[in-house]
């Protein structure tokens, strides 16, 4: 169980890195009125895969009987998380590079935001 937790705090990090990475990466293109490319895109997409394994070790912490303090609230802010770039993505594709590069950023440091304050719910 010990492994698992620690797999869950490090996959944090990375999740902090690489969406702090996406979200100057956006902001940049975003202020250059540049297009939002593939790579961009399927950084995003890997972000969320991220995530999704992060809440799938949660959901294993959470059965093997090792529950953060407030729960509830935890696992809010992984579903907040895992949802953020999905509907940001819908919401951002049909507009200009301007606003697709600053959405983008939004959601992105939205989602450090979200597994910053997870792991405040997580201690007493």
């Amino acid at each position: 169980m010990e492994h698992i937790l620690r797999l869950h705090s490090n996959l944090l990090f990375t999740i902090l890195v690489v969406f702090g990475i996406l979200a100057l990466w956006s902001l940049m293109l975003g202020l250059l009125r540049r297009p939002v490319g593939q790579w961009l895109l399927s950084g995003m997409a890997i972000g969320v895969l991220l995530v999704l394994a992060e809440c799938i070790l949660g959901i294993l912490m959470i059965i093997q009987g090792l529950r953060p303090f407030r729960t509830e609230m935890h696992i809010l802010y992984g579903i907040i998380a895992l949802l953020t770039i999905p509907i940001a993505h819908s919401s951002a594709r049909n507009r200009e590079p301007r606003s697709q590069g600053l959405m983008y950023a939004f959601a992105c440091m939205f989602v450090c935001v979200i597994a910053l304050r997870a792991v405040e719910m997580a201690r007493p």
